[in-house]
């Protein structure tokens, strides 16, 4: 599959070189010009546009200085670097003048290296207002610089050539302002600006093409990334799996809810980002992605420690296929109506990896397994084994299909041992799991 990506993204920078040669355009659009007068307000709301943006996250390492690049990211085309984006003269933007910073962070274009890759998500940043642009760049006028050296990146070629991305941008990249919709509240337009704008959730959560470019027409209908499916968050399949105003809030507020935690790249979205966020920017995008003209939310988001009434399976659920499976690798930490452990072990009912449309995580998450996490002194939860050489393709469909039927309200086993292997073997493939010389084949025969 990879080979075929890659063939598919080499063919495709060539032809989008010749385009962008033959265009004649410049992608460096509409810079700012008139002079910014910082203050301490000013400097303030940047450093929140640059929290909204989670700009901490993808420009600083593990025990790193803030802002000061170096974190990894791997792609099929090879590895790429955050960079250094503090005010050292040297290594970081120092040297960039304030329209200098807006053609980076807007267009992808940078002053030191040129057109930047889209892991950079200025295809969503580009709908910022000039407004948190001023206030974004007063930010990092302000904060500390470091003298730290950006790591070059490794890729192969074509993807090594800056400039062909030049025709990427001009096929692919939305040069657009964020468009308000007149028929919606204020609070609405307000989460759909934090959606897609500093926020850039459809990067994660929006399929890609041939050329990794955002298919805006399937605009946060999910997509498989680093081995997992950033969810669909439609608001259709939100209220299909029962998301309402006060869950989705404590989700983005806390990591977690009755519905749910998050792991992985959501995970730190949520620590970086999200939770420093205000009650009033939670209720907008709830109001966004539940499409809601108006939310009148609680002032304060109840702790996800709080327990409903617990919900044991009954003996038609227990009769399914895949409940023997459960019981003998799951229950030990699950609880045998999957009822879990507050703040160690998540509950399975109604847990949304179960009522999603795709079973992608649900799989992906008994061949990987998860770390653990501590979001707080008291919240957390514990490590999961993975369970790739223990379980065959054939007990992890009956053992998804029975959670979707049991805790999703799925009854329809759409799960099949193909399905199982497919996941499997990508995943191998993209060495998000080991591949054992024995395991998973042998029991298949059993």
């Amino acid at each position: 599959m990879k080979n075929i990506i890659m063939i598919g993204f080499i063919a495709g920078i060539f032809a989008l070189t010749f385009v962008y040669l033959g265009s004649g355009k410049n992608a460096v659009i509409n810079p700012l010009s008139s002079e910014l007068v910082s203050n301490d307000a000013l400097i303030e709301r940047g450093r929140q546009v640059a929290i909204e943006g989670d700009c901490v996250a993808c420009h600083t390492a593990p025990n790193g200085p803030s802002f000061a690049g170096g974190v990894h990211f791997a792609s099929p085309f090879g590895d790429i670097y955050s960079t250094n984006i503090t005010p050292d003269p040297t290594y970081g933007i120092g040297g960039y003048s304030r329209e200098d910073f807006y053609r980076a962070v807007k267009y992808g274009y940078s002053k030191n290296v040129g057109n930047l890759y889209p892991a950079m998500p200025y295809t969503s940043y580009r709908k910022l207002n000039d407004t948190d642009m001023d206030a974004l760049w007063a930010y990092f006028q302000s904060v500390k610089p470091v003298a730290t050296p950006n790591i070059n990146n490794d890729l192969i070629f074509p993807a090594n050539i800056r400039f062909g991305l030049g025709g990427w941008n001009q096929l692919f990249f939305d040069d657009n302002d964020f468009i308000p919709d007149p028929n919606k509240s204020e609070q609405w337009n307000r989460g759909k600006y934090f959606v897609e704008a500093a926020g850039h959730c459809g990067e994660c959560h929006t399929p890609r093409n041939f050329a990794f470019a955002m298919q805006p027409e399937k605009a946060l209908e999910g997509a498989i990334l680093e081995g997992w499916n950033a969810m669909n968050i439609t608001p259709g399949e939100l209220k299909r799996q029962g998301w309402t105003v006060e869950e989705l809030n404590q989700f983005l507020k806390q990591g977690e809810s009755k519905l749910g935690i998050t792991f992985d790249s959501m995970f730190m979205v949520v620590n970086h980002s999200l939770s420093h966020m205000t009650q009033d920017d939670f209720n907008a995008i709830s109001a966004y992605l539940l499409d809601l003209d108006k939310v009148n939310s609680p002032t304060s988001i109840k702790s996800s420690s709080i327990q409903e009434a617990p919900r044991y399976l009954t003996d038609s659920e227990k009769a399914l296929p895949g409940y023997d499976t459960y019981v003998n690798y799951c229950a030990g930490c699950h609880g045998i109506d999957g009822l879990g452990k507050p703040n160690a072990v998540v509950s399975l009912n109604n847990n949304s990896t179960f009522s999603a449309h795709s079973p992608f995580n649900a799989i992906a998450v008994i061949l990987r397994g998860l770390p653990s996490k501590q979001q707080s002194l008291t919240k957390g939860s514990v490590a999961m084994s993975n369970f790739n050489n223990q379980v065959s393709d054939k007990q992890v469909a009956e053992l998804v299909n029975f959670a979707r039927a049991a805790w999703g309200n799925q009854a329809e086993a759409v799960v099949d041992t193909k399905m199982v292997k497919d996941i499997r073997q990508q995943l191998e493939k993209e060495g998000y799991l080991s591949p054992d010389s024995q395991g998973h084949m042998q029991q298949d025969k059993h």
